[in-house]
């Protein structure tokens, strides 16, 4: 005997109970501090935009930017796009391949990219910038647009829902 008793499910669920609903009541509070549902409406597309935009290294900086110009809750908008980080990486190719349809110039990408980016960095730098200006143009093109639309639907609906009588 050992002098420890297992605790019984019953324990387990009401110890989660009361550890997690304040830490969930908090992380909500975090989150939503100072946003009117228009500014929400605006992290949540903004987030989204910057959270597939096809720029690796360069959206933590833009959401930054972006919380502070717009005064937007910086932790909600960082979080989603962080959240949004398989997306982006899984986008990658198909903006490019869009971007390749869309706008003719620049240099064709090499059908073996890999060995070609190995065996000669230096021209592989010059041929990234053009594979990132075309996924960039087509992220433009395409998620731009409907972000903005998305944003005025929802401001559209959330103003028809508040100047209703009781919220209804």
């Amino acid at each position: 005997m050992t002098g420890f008793s297992p605790l019984s499910g019953q324990q387990i669920r009401q110890a989660g109970r009361k550890i997690g609903a304040p830490v969930a009541a908090r992380l909500q509070a975090i989150m939503t501090c100072g946003l009117t549902p228009k500014k929400l409406a605006l992290t949540i597309c903004l987030g989204i935009a910057l959270g597939i935009m096809p720029l690796i290294w360069g959206t933590t900086v833009l959401c930054i930017v972006f919380a502070h110009i717009l005064k937007l809750n910086h932790a909600a908008l960082q979080s989603i796009n962080y959240l949004l980080y398989p997306a982006q990486l899984a986008l990658l190719l198909p903006f490019y391949k869009l971007g390749s349809r869309l706008f003719s110039w620049g240099p064709p990408v090499p059908a073996h990219i890999v060995a070609s980016l190995m065996h000669a960095p230096g021209d592989s730098v010059h041929l990234l910038g053009w594979i990132l200006a075309k996924s960039l143009a087509a992220w433009l093109v395409t998620v731009v647009p409907i972000m903005l639309s998305a944003y005025g639907i929802y401001t559209i609906v959330t103003s028809k829902r508040n100047s209703t009588p009781l919220g209804l």
